[in-house]
């Protein structure tokens, strides 16, 4: 060992962190120093060091090497000893140290990637941001002078921090999203690989499958793929060698995928039977895998999702090293994801978690629209994931950060240590101090618009809102890096309303409208705004009402196609959508009215008998229903229908909460079978009074029917939408005194006053509406009639029933009005 090494190897065991300086006035004080044997990653993590530093100070930072007695030390711990103590496990990788001492900085990681690591998290304390992918949104704060007190040892809490595109990045992008991931730390220090593997396994081996019909599943009768007979001994030694074969072909490999092929199709032969469940199938089979391949390659893992029919945890124990995945969305056999977890974290020692941040045939790139853009729900649900014994994150999302961008941003630094949960305030003020300076207020109110914490209909108010934000913020700066950012966002609120715009459009105009809408996502894809491949390759596939010609098509030549343009919008056409978007989109003009939800019978009305309504064809999803008992102990009978879109999703499930249990416990629980059968049911219940019935079918379709006369009402709020399939037809109370009935309409259907005329009718295009209560009308019962899509009432209690007999209103509204 040289005499330089020694003297730092005693050094770093004896002296305390202390301030050091990096630079002064613009001059380098020390060196970045590497190893003579770093590889060339930590070579060019050591360049981009010094080049980020020179943008920030404007100093000149010299390369040197080890023997340097001061610097900015930039290595591994095999380069440098005596700093980190070296450790070769898999789960290690990713650990590194920032210290500072008398005359050096020590940036010091187990592996190359760790110390890449290092480097941006020094960067990003000393103000550096990469917010979105893109030079528009990095930020290089001007520091002269460069200083830092720092000992701190790191370790990720996630092994695999993966945000990752659906329908991948466009070519152009590629290259800013993979800066994005590094410079956020958003990567995997173990490449965990659980993707679906049944299909590839039967292109790899299909000789093998054509001389073994008997491997494949036994289906209706006949042997066919993508899934296996599991029982077969011959197929799980197949599945074996195949792994094996695959670390000797590639011997870097950290795991090997046995995810099940998406869909059903599961072996119905008696012996598959015998071994269990198809997770008991499934997980059988990842297990003699991991078994065979850590017989010869220690340390390696096995990947599968709980998802789809596996979904459900299994009888058996997982091998040790075997990681299971559960899905947080195709869950079935009636399970929250919380259950799964647990249920799946007493077999298995490890988990991951398959999320989805982003899809966009679910979101389209809209406000609040996708989990990326809930900060309520990133915040929430990643620290208890960890706490439930996940370590792998693997979410889909979209090239959108315009509606997403924040909560990616807040996601990778939460995924890393989930500490950063209690501190998104204070992460988000950065985000709007940095990016926005001057006009971080308005952009604060803009960013409220799109998080999906309280989810804003898509409407003018909302693009009217976004626009006005905009155009605030425009006026409170000329620096040129926050227009640009300011200008990205404009671009996507003008996609939001335009996709407004094609999204309640019909025939010609709705052609016009997505021809429109597509020309404008290809001209904006080098912001990143919205996931412009995404929506090229799949919205007219969803839509039937448009067509695309065939040189317009997504993978017709760029050159020729007609709907493609290179060409960026200027500042003034960018102005111009501003202004406009405020002239045209109309905001809200009534004040909402707020009612408690101590809801009582209506009977003290006395409001006159209607015809009977009902609640459309079926629900999906979670729907509560408020239900009163006049006395206790009671029953509460109704008839259920389940499995009537989707029955392969389980049970549909119903819990019965009565408001005055001091816990908020359910005290009655049932489940309806998906056979799309009527079944009578009933709960029971002591408590009299006020109760909430909840049913969650996990989207499969279900149909509660209610004996008439049941005191039964559906709440439908700004807070709490509800969603009806099929048409419809509801009652709700108007107080007295009401001057304006003000709230949000999606779909087409009527409004009906008191006396069964028609008051409005509603179109298709979502909005707000505001309609004036005529003297005499209040105080009454109007009705939503012949409706299609969802209702939510603003200045009335929200309260809808099918007639006036079962109506529950808030308690105050009674009294109130019972008086008069």
């Amino acid at each position: 060992m040289t005499r330089a090494l020694l003297l730092l190897t005693f050094l770093a065991a004896t002296v305390h962190a202390e301030k050091i300086s990096l630079a002064e006035n613009g001059r380098a004080l020390l060196p970045i120093v590497i190893s003579d044997h770093a590889n060339d990653d930590t070579r060019r993590a050591a360049a981009e060091l010094a080049g980020v530093l020179k943008r920030i100070s404007g100093a000149e930072f010299a390369l040197g090497t080890k023997s340097e007695a001061r610097g900015i030390v930039l290595g591994t711990a095999k380069d440098f000893p005596g700093f980190i103590e070296p450790n070769d496990a898999i789960t290690a990788r990713e650990d590194y140290r920032l210290r500072s001492e008398p005359g050096r900085l020590l940036l010091i990681g187990q592996t190359p990637a760790a110390v890449e690591h290092a480097m941006w998290d020094l960067l990003h304390r000393l103000g550096y941001r990469q917010f979105f992918p893109g030079q528009t949104w990095e930020i290089v704060p001007p520091l002269s002078s460069l200083s830092i007190d720092i000992d701190v040892t790191v370790s990720p809490n996630y092994h695999a921090r993966r945000i990752w595109f659906g329908f991948g990045a466009l070519k152009e992008r590629e290259a800013v999203y993979d800066e994005w991931c590094r410079r956020n730390r958003a990567t995997s220090g173990i490449a965990l690989n659980s993707g679906h593997s049944y299909l590839a396994m039967m292109s790899r081996h299909q000789g093998e499958f054509a001389q073994h019909p008997e491997y494949l599943a036994l289906v209706g009768g006949r042997r066919q793929g993508p899934k296996f007979c599991i029982a077969n001994i011959g197929l799980r030694k197949l599945f074996v060698d195949d792994a094996l074969a695959q670390i000797v072909r590639n011997p870097s490999l950290d795991s090997i995928s046995c995810d099940p092929s998406d869909g059903g199709g599961w072996c119905e032969c008696a012996d598959c039977a015998r071994i269990g469940s198809i997770s008991d199938r499934a997980l059988l089979l990842a297990n003699e895998v991991a078994a065979a391949v850590n017989a010869q390659k220690p340390g390696r893992l096995v990947g599968m999702y709980a998802y789809s029919q596996h979904s459900p945890p299994p009888t058996i124990q997982a091998h040790p090293q075997v990681v299971i995945s559960v899905a947080t969305s195709f869950i079935r056999g009636g399970y929250t994801v919380e259950q799964l977890l647990a249920g799946w974290h007493a077999k298995a020692r490890t988990l991951g978690i398959r999320e989805y941040f982003g899809v966009n045939i679910w979101d389209r790139d809209l406000p609040g629209a996708a989990r990326g853009g809930n900060i309520d729900y990133l915040r929430t649900t990643i620290p208890q994931f960890r706490q439930a014994g996940v370590r792998f994150m693997s979410a889909e999302s979209s090239d959108n950060f315009g509606p997403n961008g924040l909560g990616y941003y807040l996601a990778a630094r939460i995924l890393w240590d989930v500490n950063e949960a209690k501190n998104i305030e204070a992460l988000t003020a950065d985000f709007l101090e940095k990016a926005f300076g001057p006009a971080r207020a308005p952009m604060a109110k803009f960013y409220a618009l799109l998080d999906g914490t309280k989810r804003q209909p898509l409407s003018d108010d909302l693009v009217g809102r976004m626009y006005r934000q905009l155009d605030e913020a425009r006026g409170l700066t000329t620096a040129g890096s926050i227009r640009a950012r300011l200008d990205d966002l404009a671009l996507y609120t003008r996609y939001v309303e335009l996709y407004l715009d094609y999204s309640s459009a019909s025939g010609l105009e709705r052609q016009s409208a997505f021809e429109e809408l597509l020309r404008f996502t290809w001209r904006i894809r080098g912001t990143g705004m919205v996931h412009a491949k995404g929506l090229w390759q799949d919205l007219a596939k969803r839509d039937k009402a448009v067509t695309v010609p065939e040189l317009a098509k997504y993978n017709a030549s760029d050159a020729t196609n007609p709907w493609k343009s290179d060409q960026p919008y200027i500042a003034e056409e960018i102005a111009a959508f501003i202004r406009d978007g405020i002239a045209n989109c109309r905001l809200l003009d009534f004040e909402p009215v707020a009612f408690s939800n101590r809801l009582v019978p209506a009977t003290a009305l006395r409001l006159p008998p209607v015809p009977k309504g009902s609640a459309g064809s079926y629900l999906r999803g979670v729907r509560d229903f408020w239900i009163w008992a006049d006395g206790a102990p009671a029953t509460i009978p109704f008839t259920g229908k389940a499995g009537l879109v989707y029955p392969d999703r389980g049970t549909a499930r119903v819990e019965l909460y009565p408001v005055a249990e001091a816990e908020l416990k359910s005290v009655a629980h049932l489940e309806i079978k998906p056979d799309k059968a009527a079944h009578a049911l009933e709960l029971a219940t002591n408590f009299p009074g006020l109760h909430r019935v909840e049913v969650s079918d996990g989207a499969q379709g279900t149909f509660i029917d209610w004996p008439d006369g049941t005191p039964m009402t559906i709440l439908s709020s700004q807070e709490q939408p509800a969603k009806f399939y099929g048409a419809w037809h509801l009652y709700f109370y108007v107080p007295r005194g009401t001057k304006v009935l003000g709230g949000f309409s999606e779909g087409e259907g009527v409004l009906l006053d008191p006396g069964q005329a028609v008051a409005h009718r509603f179109a298709a295009r979502p909005g707000y509406f505001s309609i004036p209560v005529p003297r005499g009308q209040d105080g009454r019962l109007w009705s939503f009639k012949t409706t299609n899509g969802n209702r939510t009432l603003m200045t009335v209690p929200p309260s809808l029933a099918r007639n006036a007999s079962e109506l529950l209103l808030p308690e105050e509204v009674v009294q109130k009005d019972s008086r008069r």
